[in-house]
């Protein structure tokens, strides 16, 4: 920077470090005891969050070099993006391809042309730092910078700035010489002024003069191909732009900041839909199948808030929403075949390893053999043990509108009998767990409290098998024993389906310590005569 003072262009050299600090205040820098092959004149290397391919730091050092790129077209860059372990191969060479993209992206916005830019992708092969724990993971998502001249030579971030400023002096030295000769002009002036009749000797005066800005001017060739050559190598920033940037600094950093909260509270979500033959199970009205098929589409939404355990983990309370309707289609000739809208609103709060739920369930129910509907409501309590491939716990159902009236059909066999639905308490367990990296095991059992005589008691229960053959997408393969509705005929369903979506599995529960969706209970519920 030209008419900068030392101190001032030092301190330039300092400010990155300055501001990393202040963005940082405060937190903890889990990173600060690995050893690093990073040298003093390196780029800066861009690191990411997991699984992310979005800037949130190295934003100075990205101006910078664009600035540079945008004055110096002939000058290239490598940008090379690499992943942790954590994934298969495939997909993090396409996520690190992804992050050399977003730093292209950024440097182009910034002036960088995109002749000027080379993109490549390493995937997991070449990490930084060897290990699978979580500091040698955040070194490993990163995007190296290699910056070249024409002739092919990387250039260095440390030696550019020591370079052009020993230029720089050197240039000053020259304009000192400048300004002395200078002086001399103004004093052979006041001579030949003087001594008007001695025309020998201003002559002579006026020979050295031409001969010393002669060799000024050779001197000032010699400066402008040094010139040339030293900008092989990307000048410093001017104080034009430093002040551009000084400005724009503290913007930087709350959006830091609002990214840092993005990634502590982000939100899941997925949907999907089954469908599956259902089955009697034992009932007084015989065994045998119950309508041709039964279907459940559904969604689920979990939303994590608060601070997480470190600045790149979710927040350890949440919100979870589950909707589902299930639907089974009626049998010819018979009272059965059912309607159920379902809908689960919970808190979740987890305390390490332990994570509680509390949920209020509602449960809407059209029966085939009467008019209209009827709403049921109960609270549910999940408590459960998070593993690193899985979690185990228990919950329990409890009523609080436990008992609506149907409405009848005049002169219908359900016309003549008055009756409700009543919700059944339940207590059981249940569990998942990632036994192998795309198959998924899940399942669970309970005990509900019926009303009907002779059969106060009765297990339910059901066992979910999921593949994945993307990490957005799901197969599955689910049975229920004693599906929500327990008679005219008490069922059992066989279903297949499909689940798409943002949503955390099993295999990264190791990987978290914010709150984790748990799968709530299915209501139960029986038709009683008054």
């Amino acid at each position: 920077m030209r008419g900068v003072d030392p101190e001032v262009h030092n301190m330039w050299q300092k400010l990155p470090g300055i501001v990393l600090v202040a963005v940082l205040s405060g937190r903890v820098l889990f990173a600060q005891a690995i050893e690093t092959k990073a040298r003093a004149n390196d780029w800066e290397e861009i690191n990411f969050e997991f699984n992310q391919a979005v800037i949130v730091d190295g934003f100075p050092g990205l101006l910078r070099l664009a600035d540079q790129l945008k004055q110096h077209p002939d000058y290239k860059v490598v940008l090379t993006g690499n992943a942790d372990q954590i994934g298969s191969n495939r997909y993090n060479q396409a996520l690190s391809q992804r992050r050399a993209e977003a730093v292209s992206a950024f440097l182009q916005k910034y002036g960088a042309q995109a002749n000027q830019i080379t993109v490549q992708a390493q995937g997991k092969t070449s990490p930084e730092i060897p290990g699978r724990d979580r500091n040698a993971r955040f070194i490993n998502r990163r995007v190296s910078i290699v910056v070249t001249a024409p002739d092919g030579t990387p250039i260095s971030d440390g030696t550019l700035n020591d370079a052009i400023y020993q230029f720089q002096q050197y240039a000053r030295a020259q304009l000192g010489k400048i300004d002395g000769i200078l002086t001399q002009l103004r004093d052979v002036e006041t001579q030949v002024r003087a001594l008007q009749g001695d025309t020998t000797a201003i002559r002579q005066a006026t020979a050295s003069l031409q001969q010393a800005a002669t060799a000024l001017q050779q001197e000032a060739g010699a400066i402008h191909t040094d010139t040339r050559e030293l900008v092989g190598r990307p000048s410093p920033l001017t104080s034009e732009q430093t002040t551009t940037i000084a400005r724009t600094e503290a913007t930087r950093a709350a959006d830091y900041a609002l990214t840092q909260t993005a990634l502590r509270n982000r939100k899941y979500a997925l949907v999907g839909f089954d469908i599956g033959p259902t089955f009697a199970n034992g009932s007084r009205f015989g065994n045998g199948k119950i309508g041709k098929f039964s279907s459940d589409v559904f969604a689920k939404a979990l939303i994590p808030f608060g601070n997480g355990k470190t600045s790149d983990q979710p927040g350890t309370h949440g919100v979870q929403i589950d909707g589902d309707w299930v639907y089974f289609r009626k049998s010819e000739g018979r009272l059965d075949g059912l309607s159920d809208g379902i809908l689960n609103v919970g808190l979740l709060n987890r305390f390490n390893r332990v994570q509680v739920g509390a949920f209020a369930q509602f449960d809407y129910v059209s029966l085939n053999a009467y008019q209209g509907g009827a709403m049921l409501g109960a609270g549910v309590l999940t408590i459960d043990i998070v593993g690193k491939r899985g979690m185990i716990g228990v919950f329990g159902g409890k009523g609080f509108r436990q008992y609506a009236n149907v409405s009848t059909a005049p002169g219908t066999f359900a016309g003549r009998i008055p009756a409700y639905l009543r919700y059944d308490d339940q207590i059981g367990l249940h569990g998942i767990t990632a036994v192998k990296e795309r198959l998924t095991i899940e399942g669970g059992g309970a005990y509900m409290k019926r009303y009907l005589q002779g059969a106060n008691k009765l297990p339910t229960g059901f066992l979910k098998l999921s593949f994945f053959p993307r990490d957005s997408v799901a197969v599955f393969v689910r049975a229920d024993v004693n599906t929500t509705f327990q008679n005219f005929r008490s069922g059992d369903r066989v279903v297949f389906g499909i689940e798409f979506g943002n949503w955390l599995r099993p295999k990264q529960y190791g990987e978290t310590q914010g709150v984790i969706p748990v799968s709530v209970p299915l209501p139960h519920y029986e038709l009683l005569a008054r």
